[in-house]
């Protein structure tokens, strides 16, 4: 892959047009007119992150990730807690989408045809077998499909950015969503996690490290790429939001009709043809994110495989695709279980509080990895030669402290990012932080027991 296949592999975890739908309306309830900045707020403590990550990625040349990164910051034993936490967090937000893309195709089949044909997760077990062939075959497949469907979401979008930019809405095109007054009106705190968690999947462009041209320069673009577009495309499209339904009453709307906000505006600005259209997105949305999700996944699985810390089997390349196959299947085989154990239940609320809890995982994992990047040139003795003090520090320093109150917000309104019932959080919180002291405890038994598997950690050594 070149650097816009990566980043399009990548964005498409993120589901820009299902976060459009469903998550936009949330930014503005809870942050008032100042949404915007609420995203351009995110956009910035994820840039000052990925200085940081890119200059490390330098001397780690191996696509291990946030599992290699903090593993030669911190150390090997938080190290493999981290990949443990990634695959949980990952596979979290993977199975929630996937249930997810059962309740929507299932009411797009309904529409279309005056029936759903089978049960949500009917429709769910049968994306789950697609994306399980495309993340058996080459990565460049499921790149093209990705970068289509990726294409497609933003297209339907800028349809309704550009006509809303044309015709105005009932206030004109008012710039106070622009002043950072308007975001302190709001909850800010809330506001600006549900931003930050609408970017999350950027940071796995270093785990394709192996699957991409000349890594070296790709990784870096494709990480800049990612971020500043989807930025780019959510402030703008917030903004636009809130002027198609006028910045008096944008609020009030949004905290109404949440998931209608978005299509309702399509419907008044550019017709009803373009609703259905978005189904139809909708639905290949949450396809690619999957799709994403498995390919990301079952990288982390096959570097755990590759350095033996897991069965060696999930090491195991296609001799003809070059993928990690046996992982890839393995994920395919634990998604259509985890469709299978939520059949039973109410899917709106199973797959809210999946996404919503996967979410914190990976937000603990990128404060972390910035911690990893200045305890890296610390560490390392010349390790700083060719990197100056704003990558190894000021950059660094300055997304820990942004990402480490992302966290203690997460944290904080754990409850509303999982639904609002208590046990569940609890629960939820307990699974997470068990799984995270597992992969601790497993390191410092490899460390006593089997120093060579304990040395492999990381997927070192360090270039």
């Amino acid at each position: 892959m070149g650097p816009v296949e990566l980043a399009m592999t990548v964005l498409a975890f993120a589901a820009p047009l299902a976060s459009v739908v469903g998550v936009l309306p949330l930014v503005i309830m809870f942050g008032g007119v100042g949404a915007p900045m609420a995203f351009a707020a995110a956009t910035v403590v994820l840039l000052l992150f990925s200085v940081g990550y890119t200059a490390m990625s330098r001397y780690l040349p191996n696509p291990g990730a946030f599992y290699a990164y903090i593993s030669a910051g911190i150390g090997k034993p938080v190290g493999l807690a981290a990949s443990f936490m990634a695959i949980l967090g990952y596979l979290m937000i993977g199975l929630g989408i996937a249930i997810f893309f059962g309740i929507v195709a299932s009411d797009l089949a309904n529409t279309l045809f005056g029936s759903s044909l089978m049960n949500w997760y009917g429709w769910t077990l049968a994306l789950v077998a697609a994306v399980g062939l495309l993340g058996y075959l080459r990565i460049d497949l499921s790149a093209k499909v990705l970068t289509l469907v990726m294409a497609l979401e933003i297209l339907i979008v800028l349809i309704f950015d550009l006509v809303v930019v044309a015709n105005g809405g009932p206030e004109g095109l008012s710039k106070e969503p622009f002043k950072w007054g308007s975001l302190s009106e709001g909850a800010v705190g809330v506001s600006i996690l549900f931003a930050v968690l609408t970017f999350l999947g950027f940071e796995a462009t270093a785990i394709f490290r192996e699957e991409t041209r000349n890594p070296t320069k790709s990784i870096p673009q494709a990480t800049y790429l990612a971020v500043t577009f989807i930025g780019v495309f959510y402030v703008i499209t917030t903004w636009l939001l809130i002027i198609a339904n006028g910045p008096t009453k944008a609020v009030e709307i949004a905290s109404a009709n949440p998931t209608g906000m978005f299509v309702d505006g399509m419907v008044t600005f550019v017709g009803g043809w373009a609703a259905n259209v978005l189904s139809v997105l909708v639905v290949t949305s949450a396809f690619a994110a999957v799709l994403s999700c498995q390919n990301i996944v079952a990288r982390y699985c096959f570097s755990l495989g590759s350095d033996r810390v897991l069965p060696s089997i999930l090491g195991r390349v296609h001799p003809r695709h070059g993928s990690p196959y046996v992982a890839s299947l393995l994920l395919t085989a634990v998604f259509a279980a985890g469709t299978l154990a939520f059949s039973g239940t109410d899917p709106n609320s199973s797959y809210a509080w999946l996404a919503g809890a996967g979410g914190f995982p990976l937000l603990v994992l990128m404060f972390l990895t910035s911690v990893s990047v200045i305890l890296f040139f610390r560490k390392y003795d010349g390790a700083d030669a060719h990197i100056n003090a704003w990558q190894s520090l000021v950059a660094p320093a300055l997304a820990t402290a942004g990402l480490g109150s992302a966290v203690y917000m997460s944290a904080s309104n754990f409850v509303d990012l999982t639904g609002g019932s208590a046990t569940i959080a609890t629960t939820l919180q307990i699974i997470i932080w068990v799984v995270f002291a597992i992969g601790l405890v497993l390191s410092l038994y490899y460390r006593s027991n089997k120093p060579d598997v304990f040395a492999r950690i990381g997927r070192q050594p360090i270039a």
